[in-house]
């Protein structure tokens, strides 16, 4: 398993790890890549069955999941890398992903459809998303919470919370992202987490992009 930082910031730190694995033997059974994804305390893992078609399986701590918003930004800077050519698209369980590199960027769009149902809640002040103690988060299910640092320049402070999907907290979190966006009509700067940075835009009522700075672990 390759193990990648995804939405690091411009030092090329925070950001939340993938870890990706070539499976395209189909060596890995369901419950086996079930066991690897809980036990690498990742939020998910990505399996990739097909390099040819660019077709993977995404899990997080519980069960497989149809998409997974940076665990795919974060695929699609591997396969680049890996495969030496540009890589225009990646087929999950959600159907097909359109991605691409721009700079430091990697970038994926797609429609929301497939997306986890996120629940949202705004808070009046960022300061008031820092804060967020055990006994607040505890009453909501796989929320984002968020609140404007800038409204002008387009700047979001929020934080994702997951417990009851097996995730306690999600240092950045691309789906919501990508949702959030589009529910406010606006491209959006998201600080999330404990430092990662995420970006934005919404492509139309249901569809949008979200994209970042990707950083490979070396151990």
């Amino acid at each position: 398993m390759k193990t990648f930082r995804v939405f690091v910031d411009k030092e090329g730190k925070f950001g939340n790890p993938v870890g990706i694995t070539v499976d395209i033997e189909g060596e890995l059974s369901a419950d086996e890549r079930q066991r690897i994804t809980k036990e690498s305390g990742f939020s998910e893992c990505v399996f990739i069955d097909d390099l040819e078609n660019r077709s993977v399986s995404i899990y997080n701590p519980q069960r497989e999941v149809k998409f997974a918003g940076h665990a795919l930004v974060g695929t699609a800077y591997f396969l680049e890398k890996l495969l030496g050519g540009e890589v225009r698209r990646i087929v999950c369980k959600a159907g097909v992903v359109k991605a691409r590199v721009e700079g430091d960027k990697t970038w994926i769009n797609a429609s929301l459809e497939g997306t986890p149902p996120w629940k949202f809640k705004e808070l009046d002040e960022p300061e008031e998303v820092d804060d967020l103690t055990l006994g607040q988060k505890k009453d909501f299910e796989h929320t984002v919470f968020w609140a404007w640092v800038s409204k002008e320049e387009n700047i979001v402070r929020a934080r994702t919370f997951a417990p009851d999907w097996g995730i306690p907290e999600d240092e950045a979190n691309g789906s919501g992202s990508m949702q959030l966006s589009v529910n406010l009509g606006r491209r959006l700067e998201i600080r999330h987490g404990k430092g990662s940075v995420i970006y934005s835009k919404p492509l139309n009522e249901n569809m949008s992009e979200v994209g970042g700075r990707v950083l490979e672990d070396y151990e």
